[in-house]
């Protein structure tokens, strides 16, 4: 089957699987649900998979309506999931990619065009006249003016990497601060790729490239160097398409190199996806030119400096010197030396003195441009506007980036640029892009993107800095409108807080970032458009958020400001950024606060917006400070008591958290003890407070082993919880996670049915809850999916818990995305469980894959926390040692089975009650692999008797739970006896197990 039939018959079976939700209703009855927008021979064709042109996505929208309708009508009752349009526009848009690179059919419109792809580098623009007035220009990258010098370390890494017996598929970071050279390295080893590759490199959609296509799988050719610039700042759906469409590619070797200015928790959690569909992912960071070996900075300013005076026509270079200050820190940077060497010549050739800080240089940079917009102002007729009008333009564009021309005419006149009655707004943006043009348009369909940034980029922050008033030099520069600029280009979305404009993320997020380098921008711009807005924070995002929380001159009441906008609970976009502004205020706030009350809240609200944000072992110091000082104040005062036991109940669930089972489970019995005398003598105020303590020791109780008080515990919390939330719905989270914990009990204890009902009734309010709010309720909604699949496959629903594990795979990866600290656990969970039921229905190479993804994330947990960590890691490890051996994969099967029982041994040592039973499935696993392999089968028996024991030991508590693992170890300990050539012993524990259970105390 090609790839391209794969891809039909792959979204055909997606859509059968709507049909079925849906009752399986005749094709008719769908034709009259869609108001005659399908028909019964379209809808045949496309479920049989019989199209060779993308489906229409209004054939997909009307499906997804019409089978909606009529199992509304017919009163079935369908999951969300299923119809969830954005899931749909993703999967059609793949499936388009996918057939636009194999070649020769005509694609449908997509709902959106993400990408295209055109060849690396471009060709270099030969030096022009204007450069020579316009001597920026000469920095670009693209123009390749300076030779690749030096880095020689590094090119030959990725030569390795390119052109190594590596993997056919993979993909590797190149990250450094901006002005490092990572553009130059990239194009040098395009330039240096051997015959028989092609370089391509893909550029980002907007709603500027509608219409681009993609080039063809031929086009594409056998053996690929693709390059993605600005990786980090591609919408995570449109980089995720580019690489699922090129991973459709089989046989094919491909290597794709992204740039990015760092590898933040963007590029951690994008590694999952990428091992997902079959790339080895690597990270290589550019290191700053050596300061303590000035020769290599050098060598960088000298080569730049020669090509600089060819390209300006300076024809004695030699005469230009070197600064005498290349060693400081500044220099550091390949930019600024390049910079240093262009001023240099340039300022030889108008006979002035070069200035040698890197402010001043930009300054005289930025000096020359304004030079040039004059010149055009006076001796082109293709410029009207005036260099003050220009100046503004380009102001706008540094802070907006490139848009489309009705976006760009709204972000002109939202910034307020000063166009004369004269002129129109139109004509202000054509005569920028005079200036500053965009790239050409990949195809000639391709419409163009207008307000093109002043680059370098940290010459354009450089540019804002220094043309806002306040720098207490270079003040010429400086104008009154810069200074309200930020506020009018944002002022729309502090008034409506429907989506904002396209370009107030980018606005925010490079204001930020100036303001880490000009402090004058924050207290001027920032600072105060913040304080009169601070609901704008929120736009931001949790990265940006983090950022300013962090600034060295942050002005405290600005955080104060946002503080009472943040979510009141947890947020899967701003946690990260909260917890940063919340760790910021705290610290000043205890500093200054010497009430003990005050203080103990401090300490509470640090550890909860921390443990949101996964930084548990910060969450756990805060936490533990709040009890000291709720103890103390109890000591004194009893009316302290329900706060004791609150801070006490939250510290068990932080101490759970990072594997202190023990310990958790004592401080959540002291908080059931407390909260049961409050609740007695005051239900309606501290029955919610004992309901959460007896929730937490609950699982307590179950991770150490003490299944039937875990059960107890469950069932009392879920009393307290029902009755609360049928008379105030805020209470259904709760509600929801105590019908969870239930499950989980009940599933513990053998009643595997009654389990999936109380997990069931708890997804059915989780999925509500998530669609009203999912930054607050979808973790929630991931782990209980994860349970409900547990739970299905228990009851031998094996397809619908496949169907629950991929939704709780996908959630999970989308959530670990923008905060892996906090989702990564719930998301090496998940693949594990994926694993386990893609094995149960005969996919072993998936599973492989799956729990490969899964072991990855619990070595990297486990490395920070291995008694949070290390009992998920054995357990994935011991399927993946059971999976690699039935794909034929033995020597690793065995590593892998080994491994597992180290780890489980040495956790069974430490706490025999939590961990044995862990322990015996790692026996087991380790013993079927050396019988599959015929090797050590003598040491496997033995193992095979240690496994049985636990379970003989485990099997009088909770029958239930452990005689189905009994008798499959006895199973396997017969195997073994066959296989020693003792029959007579392998027969009667056969004969043993066909006739008898194995009741505690027998002996087969």
């Amino acid at each position: 089957m090609t790839a391209a039939q794969q891809a039909r018959e792959g979204f055909a079976t997606q859509l059968k699987e709507v049909l079925r939700e849906a009752g399986s209703p005749a094709y008719s009855a769908l034709e009259r649900h869609s108001g005659g927008k399908l028909s019964t021979t379209r809808i045949g064709n496309v479920l049989n998979a019989e199209f060779t042109k993308p489906v229409a996505w209004e054939f997909i929208d009307a499906f997804l309506t019409a089978c909606d309708q009529y199992a509304k009508h017919n009163r079935i009752a369908l999951s969300s999931a299923l119809y969830d349009r954005e899931l749909w526009k993703r999967r059609h848009t793949v499936l388009t990619g996918v057939l636009e690179l194999l070649g020769g059919e005509e694609a449908a419109a997509a709902p959106a065009a993400l990408f295209t792809v055109e060849p690396f580098p471009r060709p270099s623009r030969q030096a022009a006249p204007a450069w020579r007035d316009q001597p920026s220009q000469l920095l670009s990258a693209q123009h390749q003016v300076v030779p690749f010098t030096g880095r020689e370390g590094d090119l030959a890494r990725l030569e390795d990497w390119r052109d190594g017996d590596g993997p056919v598929a993979a993909v590797t970071l190149l990250h450094a601060p901006g002005g490092q050279g990572k553009t130059r390295l990239a194009a040098h080893l395009a330039e240096t790729t051997a015959t028989g590759w092609k370089v391509w490199q893909a550029v980002r959609g907007s709603m500027s490239t509608a219409g681009t296509t993609a080039p063809t799988l031929s086009a594409l050719g056998r053996r690929t160097l693709l390059v993605v610039d600005y990786a980090e700042r591609w919408p995570r759906q449109d980089l995720r398409t580019l690489l699922e469409t090129l991973a459709a590619r089989p046989g094919k070797r491909l290597r794709i190199l992204l740039l990015a200015r760092s590898a933040g928790t963007w590029w951690t959690s994008w590694q999952y996806d990428l091992r997902k569909v079959n790339y080895l992912p690597d990270t290589v960071e550019l290191p700053p030119l050596p300061g303590q070996r000035t020769d290599a900075r050098k060598e960088a300013f000298t080569a730049a400096r020669d090509r600089f005076a060819k390209a300006l026509g300076l024809t004695d270079p030699e005469t230009v010197p070197c600064p005498t200050n290349l060693a400081a820190e500044a220099f550091g940077l390949t930019l600024t030396v390049h910079m240093a060497a262009l001023v240099a010549v340039d300022a030889r050739l108008r006979g002035t003195a070069p200035p040698n800080d890197p402010v001043s240089l930009s300054q005289y940079l930025l000096e020359r441009e304004g030079d040039y917009w004059a010149k055009l102002h006076d001796d082109s007729p293709d410029v009207e506007i005036v260099p003050e009008i220009m100046a503004q333009a380009v102001y706008t564009a540094t802070l907006t980036r490139p848009l489309d021309y009705d976006t760009a005419l709204e972000a002109l006149t939202h910034a307020r640029v000063d166009t004369p009655a004269t002129l129109t707004t139109g004509r202000v943006l054509s005569d920028h892009a005079v200036c500053y043009p965009p790239p050409a348009p990949n195809t000639p369909d391709s419409p163009a993107t207008y307000l093109q940034p002043l680059y370098p980029d940290r010459l354009g922050e450089d540019f804002l800095a220094l043309t806002t008033p306040g720098y207490p030099t270079h003040r010429h520069l400086s104008t009154g409108w810069a200074d309200r600029a930020p506020a009018h280009l944002l002022a729309a979305a502090a008034k409506d807080p429907a989506p904002a404009l396209p370009w107030t993320r980018d606005t925010l997020t490079i204001l930020i970032n100036t303001a880490e380098r000009w402090p004058h921008v924050a207290t001027r711009q920032l600072y105060p458009l913040l304080k009169k807005h601070p609901e704008l924070a929120l736009h931001a995002g949790g990265s940006a958020l983090a950022t300013l929380a962090r600034l060295d001159n942050i002005d405290l009441t600005v955080l104060e400001a946002i503080e009472p906008h943040l979510p009141a609970g947890r947020h899967t976009d701003l946690d990260v950024g909260i917890a940063a502004i919340t760790a910021r205020l705290a610290h000043h706030r205890l500093a200054t606060t010497h009430d003990p009350a005050m203080r103990a809240r401090i300490h509470e609200t640090l550890a909860a917006r921390q443990s949101y944000a996964g930084l548990h072992d910060e969450a756990l110091t805060a936490g533990h400070d709040a009890l000291r000082a709720w103890r103390d104040l109890t000591r004194t005062n009893s009316a302290h008591e329900p706060e004791l036991a609150r801070s006490l109940s939250s510290l068990g669930t932080r101490l759970w958290a990072v594997g202190r089972l023990e310990e958790a489970l004592t401080a959540n019995q002291e908080a059931v003890q407390i909260s049961r005398r409050l609740a007695a003598g005051n239900p309606a105020a501290h029955e919610p407070g004992l309901a959460r303590s007896l929730s937490n020791l609950s699982a307590d109780l179950s991770a150490v082993g003490r299944l039937e008080e875990a059960l107890i515990t469950a069932e009392e919390a879920l009393e307290i919880w029902y009755r609360l939330a049928a008379r105030n719905p805020a209470y259904e989270p709760e509600f929801t996670a105590s019908l969870s914990s239930l499950g989980a009990a009940l599933s513990a204890m053998g009643r595997l049915e009654e389990a999936l009902t109380a997990k069931e009734e708890a997804l059915e309010i989780s999925r509500r809850l998530a669609t009203g709010n999912p930054a607050a309720h979808e973790p929630e909604l991931a782990a209980l999916l994860s349970s409900v699949g547990v739970s299905l496959s228990e009851v031998g629903r094996l397809k619908e818990a496949l169907t629950t594990a991929e939704e709780a795979v996908q959630i999970s990866h989308r959530l670990a995305t923008g905060n892996p600290a906090a989702h990564e656990p719930e998301l090496a969970r998940s693949l594990s469980n994926l694993g386990i039921w893609l094995s149960e229905v005969g996919r072993l190479e998936e599973a492989v894959t799956t729990e490969q993804e899964a072991v990855e994330i619990w070595y990297r947990l486990a490395a920070g926390n291995p008694a949070a960590h290390e009992p998920g890691l054995a357990g994935s490890l011991s399927n993946l040692g059971i999976w690699l051996c039935e794909v034929g994969r033995l020597e690793e099967a065995l590593t892998t089975a080994e491994e597992a029982v180290q780890i489980s041994r040495r956790l069974a040592a430490g706490n025999p009650a939590a961990h044995e039973y862990g322990l015996a499935g790692s026996l087991t696993t380790w013993a079927w692999v050396r019988c599959q392999t015929h090797q050590d089968l003598s040491e496997a028996l033995r193992v095979t008797g240690e496994a049985v024991e636990i379970y003989r030991r485990r099997v009088r508590a909770v029958p239930a739970q452990f005689l189905p693992p009994l008798r499959s170890v006895l199973d396997l300990q017969a195997d073994i006896l066959l296989s020693l050539g003792r029959p007579q012993e392998a027969g009667e524990i056969r004969t043993w197990l066909a006739a008898n259970d194995p009741v505690p105390g027998s002996q087969p």
